[in-house]
C-alpha cells in the first residue's frame, strides 16, 4: 500500500465515476478503489456533488467529512491531474453552477489522500520492492521531479542545502499569501529583500535545528526527520527554529499579535509537505527514542504528516500533532503507520509507531542466516518482528524455528510477516516471556523427538545475560549447539567481554547433569555497529556443549581441550578469574545503562 491522491465518492456513484475517470484518463491504474480511512486526508470539499439530488447514502446530518472518516464513502485512486481539475473547478464554479452537471466532478464528494492498496498489475513484477519503489515514485508525479530539480539548482546557487532551499521557499510562499496587493500580486522588491533575509536566517540554523539530510525509510521512502529538527518549542527557552517562525510571522504581519500558534503551524505543516516533496515521500515521521530500560522496545516514531481528519477537524489537537507526531488508532496492514522494508529480498512488515527497527543490523541478518545449515532446528529467543528468524527460515533453510516474543504488537508484526513470506509452516511463536514459555516447551517435548536446539540467536540489547541459563537447557543434549550472543561492550573490552562471555556459559553448564563436562568456545566475534562513543554492538558466534562434537568440525578448534577464544587464528584459553566487563549484570542480575553514557 501508498499513500495517493483520490476522489472520494458515494458508494452507489463509485462505479460510474470510475469509468468516467478511466474514458478521460485521469483514473489512477496503479492502485486499487478502497473503502475511505478514519486516518484520511480530505483536502477539498464538494458542495456540488450531485448527491443534493435526494438519494444519498450519506447522513442527512454532518460533514462529507464525517462520513469519509466514517467508512460510508469510496476512495478512488486519481493522478495529480485530475486533482488539478477538482480543485479548479471548486474554486470556478459556485453552488449553484451546473455547467459541470453529468461529469465527473459532480460525482465526487471531496478530495484528498490515503493509503491504497497497489493493483494487481502494479504488484505482478515478482520484484515487490522495487516496484512498490517505481509505483510510489510515479505516484508523485512530474510535479516532484520538477520541485526536486528546483532545489538543487537553488542550492547550487545560494549555497544552501536542499532541505535549507526547502524551509527558506516554504515561508518565501507565507510571506507571498500574506502580503498580496489589491491587484493580486506581491512587490517584488520586497520579496526579493525578504528571501534574502530569510536565506541568511535559515543558514545561521544549526544542524540540530535544520539537519543537512533527512533519513527515509521502507519500500515506501517514508521520511524521518530527528527529534530536535524543526521543533517548535512550546516551553520557555525558545529554540532557535521556533524562534525564527515568529520572527518571520511577526514581520510579516507586523505586529506580535500576529504570532500565534495556528499560524506557525500551518508554516510547519506546510514545511512537512515541501519536505515530502522533495524525497518522493509518502508520509513524514518525528524520530522517537527508545526508553533502553523498557522491557518490550516499542518505538518512539510518531507521524507528522499527513494528519488524519479526525485529528486535523480539532485545532488544538492538530497543532500538537503537527509538531510532535501522532500514534494512528489502528495498527495493522491497513494503518497509516505500517510500513514494508525489504531486506536481502525478505519483506519485514510493521507498525514503525508502535516496533522498533534497526537498519544498522541488515548485514547481521544475512550473515545468521547463512551460517544456519539446511537440517537445523533454530531458536530466536528474542524475535521481535522476525529479524533473525526470517532469515533462518528463507537464507539457512531451517527445518524448524521457534521464535519467542512478548510484545504484543511486534508479535502481531512477526506472525504477519512469516504468512507474508510464505514460511509460517516451518515457524513456531512462542508469545510472552521466553523464560518461561521455554521451560513449558521442553516439558512438552518428547524425549527423542529433536533433543531441543541446535542453533540460538540471543539478540537482546543492551545485554541477553538474563536469557543464558534458559538457553543452555535448550541446547541439544547429544551436541550442544551454537549461541549467537549480542550485547553492547565498551570498545576497548571486546576480547575481554568474549572471554567473561565463554568463562559465564561454561559455569552455568556445570549446573546441569548432562553437561557437566561441556565448555564454552568463542570462534569469532562480528561487530554488528556502533552502539554510541566508545561503545559497540557485538554478537559473539560460541559453541556451548562437547568439545568433540562434529559441530566444531573445520572450526579451527578441533584439538582444543577447554574453555577460550579464537582470535585472529589464535585459540587462547579463559581464565579461570577472568573479570567482568563494564556491561555485566549487577549482583542483583540488573543491568544499568550509566556506563554507556
Amino acid at each position: 500500500m501508498a499513500t495517493t491522491s483520490v476522489l472520494y465518492v458515494q458508494r452507489r456513484d463509485a462505479k460510474t465515476l470510475k469509468s468516467r475517470l478511466e474514458k478521460e484518463s485521469l483514473l489512477d491504474k496503479r492502485f486499487r478503489m478502497i473503502p475511505s480511512a478514519s486516518d484520511a486526508t480530505v483536502v477539498l470539499e464538494n458542495s456540488t456533488h450531485h448527491h443534493n439530488d435526494g438519494e444519498s447514502d450519506l447522513p442527512t446530518e454532518g460533514s462529507a467529512v464525517d462520513a469519509i472518516a466514517s467508512g460510508k464513502c469510496i476512495a478512488v485512486p486519481v493522478k495529480d491531474e485530475c486533482i488539478g481539475r477538482f480543485e479548479t473547478y471548486i474554486k470556478e464554479y459556485s453552488n449553484t453552477d451546473t455547467s459541470g452537471h453529468g461529469s465527473w466532478k459532480t460525482y465526487a464528494i471531496a478530495s484528498g489522500r490515503q493509503l491504497c492498496p497497489f493493483s494487481t498489475s502494479a504488484l505482478g513484477n515478482q520484484n515487490h520492492a522495487r516496484t512498490s519503489r517505481l509505483v510510489q515514485q510515479t505516484c508523485e508525479g512530474t510535479r516532484t521531479e520538477k520541485s526536486k530539480r528546483n532545489y538543487q539548482t537553488a542550492a547550487k546557487t545560494t549555497n544552501l542545502t536542499n532541505i535549507q532551499c526547502v524551509v527558506v521557499e516554504t515561508l518565501v510562499d507565507y510571506f507571498t499569501e500574506n502580503t498580496k496587493q489589491s491587484d493580486n500580486t506581491v512587490n517584488q522588491e520586497e520579496l526579493a529583500s525578504f528571501q534574502a533575509m530569510l536565506e541568511t536566517a535559515v543558514s545561521s540554523l544549526s544542524i540540530k535545528a535544520c539537519p543537512k539530510k533527512l533519513e527515509v525509510m521502507g519500500d515506501d521512502r517514508t521520511l524521518v526527520v530527528p527529534s530536535t529538527a524543526f521543533l517548535l518549542q512550546e516551553k520557555e527557552p525558545m529554540n532557535e527554529f521556533h524562534q525564527l517562525l515568529i520572527n518571520i510571522s511577526s514581520q510579516i504581519h507586523n505586529s506580535p499579535d500576529k504570532t500565534d500558534h495556528p499560524t506557525i503551524y500551518k508554516i510547519q505543516e506546510n514545511l512537512w509537505k515541501n519536505l515530502a516533496s522533495l524525497y518522493q515521500s509518502p508520509r513524514v515521521v518525528r524520530r522517537g527514542d527508545i526508553d533502553p530500560e523498557s522491557g518490550v522496545r516499542e518505538s518512539g516514531h510518531r507521524i507528522l504528516w499527513p494528519l488524519p481528519v479526525s485529528i486535523t477537524s480539532a485545532s488544538n489537537t492538530s497543532s500538537q500533532c503537527t509538531n510532535h507526531g501522532y500514534i494512528p488508532q489502528s495498527t495493522g496492514p491497513d494503518s497509516s503507520g505500517w510500513i514494508i522494508v525489504t531486506e536481502h529480498k525478505i519483506n519485514q512488515s510493521f507498525d514503525l509507531t508502535r516496533v522498533m527497527f534497526s537498519r544498522g543490523n541488515v548485514t547481521e541478518k544475512k550473515r545468521f542466516g547463512l551460517l544456519v545449515q539446511p537440517d537445523e532446528y533454530v531458536l530466536d529467543m528474542y524475535a521481535g518482528i522476525g529479524y533473525y528468524t526470517l532469515p533462518a527460515l528463507i537464507h539457512g533453510r531451517a527445518r524448524h524455528v521457534t521464535a519467542c516474543e512478548w510484545n504484543p504488537n511486534a508479535v502481531f508484526a512477526l506472525r504477519h510477516n512469516l504468512k507474508a513470506n510464505r514460511v509460517d509452516g516451518r515457524a513456531t511463536v512462542l508469545e510472552g516471556d521466553c523464560r518461561l514459555t521455554l521451560r513449558a516447551l521442553m516439558a512438552n517435548i518428547i524425549d527423542g523427538n529433536h533433543h531441543y536446539f541446535d542453533r540460538i540467536s540471543l539478540g537482546l540489547l543492551p545485554s541477553s545475560e538474563g536469557g543464558w541459563p534458559i538457553a543452555i537447557e535448550c541446547l541439544n543434549r547429544d551436541k550442544g549447539g551454537w549461541l549467537h550472543v549480542h550485547g553492547n561492550v565498551a570498545t576497548t573490552e571486546r576480547q575481554q567481554w568474549a572471554h567473561w562471555l565463554c568463562r559465564s556459559l561454561t559455569c552455568i553448564s556445570k549446573k546441569n547433569d548432562y553437561s557437566i563436562g561441556w565448555h564454552a568456545v568463542c570462534v569469532h566475534v562480528e561487530k554488528v555497529k556502533s552502539f554510541a562513543p566508545k561503545v559497540d554492538h557485538y554478537v559473539a558466534d560460541v559453541f556451548v556443549g562437547p568439545l568433540k562434537s562434529p559441530l566444531l568440525s573445520g572450526k579451527g578448534v578441533e584439538d582444543v581441550n577447554t574453555t577460550g577464544v579464537l582470535h585472529s587464528g589464535v585459540f587462547t584459553a579463559t581464565p579461570l578469574d577472568v573479570s567482568a566487563p563494564s556491561c555485566a549484570l549487577d549482583t542483583e542480575g540488573v543491568i544499568h545503562q550509566k556506563w554507556m553514557m
